[in-house]
């Protein structure tokens, strides 16, 4: 596989997480990529508009102005999603 930029390879990480986990918060997603979460905030700003990947937060309205909440995956903007995880869905590839 080509070596990505890691700038390339933290958005990927991040979709990544996202598409695997369940209902994933912003520290859940950081801590299963290891990246901090102010900049997991500003890679899904880049990822919404470079790859029209729409990513939604969902506020939990049982909390306190609706402050946490989970994102998810709502659709794969400019990515294949087949594509994408066959190459970039495992962490061990």
């Amino acid at each position: 596989m080509t070596s990505l930029s890691r700038d390339t390879q933290r958005k990927y990480d991040i979709i990544r997480a996202i598409d695997h986990m369940d209902r994933p918060s912003l520290q859940d997603i950081s801590e299963a990529t290891g990246i901090p979460a102010g900049t997991v905030k500003r890679q899904l700003t880049s990822i919404r508009e470079e790859f029209k990947v729409k990513i939604l937060f969902i506020r939990d309205p049982s909390s306190p102005e609706g402050a946490m909440g989970y994102y998810s995956l709502e659709g794969w903007g400019i990515l294949d999603p087949n594509s994408f995880r066959e190459h970039f869905g495992d962490r061990s590839s």
